[in-house]
């Protein structure tokens, strides 16, 4: 009995330990998305690799599709956010997520002053086919994406190296780039991430609920 005790001490210290190591997500975007998580110090998730891995998979079978005379593929089922890029297009997606972000962010800001955010990049240029509607876009991405920026440099742990919003008259497409090291402990991590999943189902509901009104 006392030894499975002393067993057990040791697991759940083990465990305790584990928790409260360093955790850190570097996330780039830049006409891709890029992630890496680091757990204390070492690299245990890299999508760029995953990618090319599953680019170069996919050429083999290809490949092997073709010596067999074979064309067809199976649909690729697209995530949430290609879905609502291909809805709302670069500059509504980039507004949706941040007044999503800034509203979730609010519930969980006792948690996220846990967090350190290093390395902050963000470029974006606004640009449509129109002078008039560029203007207007510029400042509906402004009122969208200052907020976020302004609650984590009160509420968290947060230095920026580089943030650039403008409009640009000259061209008709919009660029965006953004990229950032985040780093808490992992117990933060998962409660943050509880909160903020519990708090994003509940205003899907809200959203649902207010177009079945309608």
């Amino acid at each position: 009995m006392k030894i499975t005790l002393i067993v057990l001490g040791v697991i759940f210290c083990l465990l305790l330990l584990l928790l409260f190591l360093p955790l850190t997500v570097d996330i780039n975007y830049e006409n891709e998305f890029v992630l890496k998580i680091k757990y204390s110090g070492i690299t245990f998730f890299d999508s760029e690799k995953r990618v090319n891995l599953k680019k170069s998979k996919k050429k083999k079978r290809q490949s092997k599709e073709y010596t067999e005379g074979t064309e067809e593929s199976a649909p690729q089922k697209e995530n949430f956010f290609k879905k609502t890029y291909k809805q709302k297009g670069l500059l509504g997606t980039v507004r949706y997520f941040s007044e999503i972000l800034i509203l979730l962010l609010k519930k969980i800001w006792w948690v996220i002053k846990r967090f350190k955010f290093r390395k902050f990049r963000l470029n974006l240029s606004v640009a449509t086919y129109d002078a008039a509607n560029t203007a207007i876009n510029y400042g509906k991405i402004c009122s969208a994406v200052y907020p976020v920026i302004s609650f984590l440099e009160t509420n968290a742990d947060f230095k920026a190296k580089e943030i650039n919003i403008n409009a640009d008259f000259d061209k008709t497409d919009s660029r965006f780039q953004i990229s950032t090291l985040v780093t808490t402990r992992v117990f933060f991590w998962l409660v943050a991430a509880i909160a903020a999943l519990f708090e994003f189902l509940k205003l899907q509901r809200k959203e649902s609920e207010k177009y079945e009104r309608k």
